[in-house]
């Protein structure tokens, strides 16, 4: 049954506009799938395309970090790009950043010192993006888990900077003041924070889980953060994604990074999590309407236990 005072059926929008049917019922629908579990990886490190050993089955190296000697985080062109320099219709760059070269490990397994580095490198790719007049965007993702589109198992993500600037960022680009209330109208599923930066459960969540990363003080980009304001950036995303990744049992998602573009001047920067959890069907496809089960503030008070239990 619902909670007393609480909807089964609702339609709520986010704050970029898009509509989500919060229905608890359908939470109680059977399933024959079990809850995912975290898959060991089939293919072995000596066969990895990005572990150490192996570099020469990349292309070639654009940009490394170093420490101790060795690799902690590489960048090397995509071998099968969707932007390219020599292309006229679709010009730009598209590039894999390996966060760690341990084979095992993902990205919450990872340090906050590692992570920061990790940030360190995307900045330095979207500053060399900012260099070529043609790009007029960079589009930093990265996809966990063959569900969420990785192809592959060890853990990485994706740069890629083209020539316009995609009608959706244009619509983010126009909502700086209502993310800058989210804080405040969002306090209910705020579940790590420090004082640099907030994740929370939108109240429009699309996603099971679904978690946003704000700075708790305006900021267009990613390039805006000095070294202090990453690391408190490293160590709410590793909360966030740790708690998720426990809640899923290691399940897949994409994360976004929402920075301006390279010509923009005021943006809401933000991360986003989208736990892969849950299919898409003939609803969501027909209408661009999300239809989701999950109570947002049920999943945060969850998430917010797990964090602390990682503590």
């Amino acid at each position: 049954m619902a909670e007393k005072g609480e909807l089964k059926s609702e339609v709520i929008k986010d704050v970029l506009g898009r509509r989500v049917v919060l229905t608890t019922e359908r939470g109680k629908r059977p399933h024959d799938a079990k809850a995912p579990q975290r898959a060991e990886k089939s293919v072995p490190p000596e066969k990895c395309f990005f572990c150490p050993g192996n570099e020469h089955m990349t292309p070639p190296e654009i940009d490394r970090i170093e420490k101790g000697g060795k690799w902690e985080i590489r960048c090397f062109p995509n071998k099968f790009p969707a932007f390219m320099q020599t292309s006229k219709k679709a010009y730009g760059r598209h590039e894999i950043i390996v966060e760690t070269p341990d084979h095992k490990k993902t990205l919450s397994e990872l340090s906050n010192e590692n992570i920061a580095d990790y940030f360190i490198m995307v900045q330095r790719r979207m500053e060399s993006a900012k260099k070529d007049h043609l790009l007029k965007y960079s589009c930093m993702f990265k996809n966990e888990g063959a569900v969420a589109g990785a192809s592959l198992e060890h853990t990485h993500s994706q740069f890629a900077a083209f020539s316009f600037v995609p009608a959706f960022v244009k619509k983010i680009e126009k909502k700086e003041k209502a993310f800058s209330r989210l804080e405040k109208s969002h306090k209910s599923t705020i579940y790590a924070q420090n004082e640099g930066f907030f994740a929370f459960c939108p109240k429009a969540s699309r996603f099971h889980f679904e978690t946003w990363i704000v700075p708790k003080e305006g900021t267009s980009s990613i390039l805006d953060l000095k070294q202090d304001r990453l690391v408190l950036l490293a160590s709410v995303l590793k909360q966030a994604v740790g708690a998720i990744d426990s809640a899923t049992g290691f399940g897949p998602y994409n994360i976004i990074f929402h920075s301006a573009p390279h010509e923009g001047k005021t943006f809401p920067f933000h991360l986003q999590i989208l736990p892969r959890i849950s299919t898409w069907a003939g609803f969501e496809l027909a209408t661009d309407i999300v239809m989701v089960s999950a109570v947002p503030r049920h999943s945060a008070k969850l998430l917010g236990s797990l964090c602390k239990q990682g503590d």
